[in-house]
């Protein structure tokens, strides 16, 4: 975040995603993470503990990570979308998401406006809104790059939600070992810890 410029900023402001500019350092440990995950009921949204109930919604989404709320679901069809980024860096791969962050911080002032959010929003949805263990992005959401002037109108919310609840669900069904659990986490940790709170 400290390598973008006002510039760059305003960019990102003006796709619909200034609140994540906020977001540079929210770490969340991993332990304390987990534990909030091993209480989500992820069939109904709900994170439940010590009798209490908080329900995990779009809208708390949008008010902890300041997102776009509501729109048309992110398109299932990712192709396109995927053809258009490997079209633009000339890539025959997706490639990792350093690559995209290192465009940002080294090329970030020569790059078009629509190549500096491309690049932004991968790195934002690979290690923030919708992490995963991989250093690959996810071509799940590649979707929206299928018509990338439209990014304001999907569900952002209901999407990043979707992400941590499946992560959950995944996480949950999963066995630590006797030793530690090594079991991974995907999704918006941030989010997932803050609502604890809300």
């Amino acid at each position: 975040m400290d390598s973008l410029n006002p510039r760059q900023r305003e960019v990102i402001e003006s796709y619909g995603f200034g609140s994540l500019l906020n977001f540079d350092k929210c770490f969340v440990p991993n332990k304390f993470a987990k534990w909030v995950a091993n209480v989500v009921d992820y069939k109904s949204g709900d994170i439940v503990v010590d009798g209490k109930i908080i329900s995990l919604t779009k809208e708390s989404v949008h008010c902890v990570l300041g997102i776009p709320l509501g729109g048309d679901p992110f398109p299932s069809d990712t192709v396109c979308g995927k053809e258009f980024v490997l079209n633009k860096f000339q890539k025959s791969s997706i490639p990792p998401v350093t690559f995209f962050s290192n465009k940002l911080v080294k090329e970030g002032g020569t790059l078009s406006d629509e190549d500096l959010f491309v690049c932004f929003i991968i790195v934002a949805l690979s290690s923030f809104l919708c992490a995963n263990s991989s250093s690959t992005p996810s071509p799940k959401y590649f979707g929206i790059f299928g018509d990338i002037k439209r990014v304001k109108e999907f569900d952002w919310c209901g999407y990043v939600l979707d992400w941590l609840l499946d992560g959950v669900k995944l996480f949950k069904k999963s066995k630590p070992s006797r030793v530690k659990d090594n079991r991974t986490l995907a999704g918006c940790l941030y989010y997932l810890a803050v609502s604890l709170f809300l």
